[in-house]
């Protein structure tokens, strides 16, 4: 039995510490075990039926974890790093996670920043080979003062942990912000922006799907008209499709398109005005169902305080003549 086993290990190596080892470390093929282990891993997840934010969280505390655990021992290269973040990008654009042509840096910043949260290896890998570092250089323990002694595990390490962190999360941001196209979305809201703008990236109730859209539709990522004419140079009017009237952006199409004014428009500010008009109707006791988005608004409810009407024409004394023949 001892024979077999000496045999296996001078063949294949053996492990210490989930570390593939012969004479010295097997990088080669550990390295190609840890990278097919976190590709199924991955793959497993964005099957999943979870919905945008938990797809994230499962990729960050089961698959990344798998290159992350190896940091520090084995000899990752800044190329091999960014080919795993690029391939998972990839698959993440296969199952509907990631558009195309969304901006790369946002993908990675903290949903609280207006990203996703996605944990970037190329980032990760460093990061644990920092707090290594910061490890062994603060341990009194006579092992660690002398590995330290010896320049190890980073011999030219001159940012903490924390330090590298923060200043990877500020070229992330600022990277978003200056592009362009992308940046659009965070220049021109950036004297209205609040904490409350990126509740619904916080609280992550919707699809991979719905999540990726919207968050590419922000970063102008879309191939609207004017995409297509003014970026991509095709031969083409940029006017919206619809209405004729201005360029076919991002920014025309969810909030100044006439055409689509009295339609699409109509119907999302009364999907909103209805769970205004529930609230109001339970709290003056009026007749209405027990859940909001059950609620059916009528033209008129009213009991013996109050009457509360919906979508109604007020007609006033003066008359304005315009575009839109507005009563005031």
């Amino acid at each position: 039995m001892d024979e077999e086993r000496s045999l296996h290990v001078e063949v294949d190596g053996y492990k210490y510490l989930g570390i593939l080892e012969y004479n010295e470390v097997l990088y080669a093929e550990m390295k190609i075990r840890l990278q097919n282990e976190y590709y199924r891993r991955l793959k497993r997840i964005l099957k999943s039926k979870l919905n945008g934010k938990n797809v994230i969280m499962a990729v960050n505390t089961w698959a990344v974890p798998v290159l992350r655990y190896g940091a520090g021992v084995i000899n990752w290269t800044k190329a091999e790093l960014e080919s795993i973040d690029r391939k998972t990008r990839k698959q993440m654009t296969i199952y509907g996670m990631l558009h195309p042509r969304a901006d790369v840096q946002r993908f990675y910043l903290a949903r609280g920043q207006g990203g996703r949260g996605l944990k970037s290896v190329e980032d990760c890998v460093p990061l644990e080979e920092s707090g290594l570092a910061d490890y062994v250089q603060s341990s009194a323990r006579p092992l660690m003062v002398a590995v330290a002694k010896e320049g190890l595990p980073l011999k030219e390490k001159t940012l903490t942990q924390k330090q590298l962190k923060e200043q990877k999360e500020l070229e992330r941001a600022e990277g978003w912000k200056n592009k362009p196209l992308h940046g659009q979305f965070l220049r021109q809201t950036e004297e209205i922006r609040d904490d409350a703008t990126w509740d619904w990236l916080r609280k992550g109730d919707l699809k991979k799907e719905t999540e990726g859209m919207i968050t590419a539709a922000q970063d102008q990522a879309l191939r609207t008209n004017a995409i297509k004419a003014k970026v991509e140079k095709q031969n083409l009017s940029p006017l919206c499709r619809m209405c004729g009237e201005k360029d076919e952006s991002m920014g025309h199409l969810v909030g100044e398109c006439s055409k689509l004014a009295q339609a699409e428009y109509k119907h999302r500010h009364d999907n909103v005005a209805r769970m205004i008009h529930w609230n109001i109707a339970h709290s003056y006791g009026l007749d209405v169902s027990s859940k909001w988005y059950e609620h059916k608004p009528e033209g008129a409810i009213e009991n013996d305080h109050v009457k509360l009407v919906w979508d109604f024409d007020i007609q006033t004394s003066t008359y304005i003549q315009g575009e839109d023949q507005t009563w005031l």
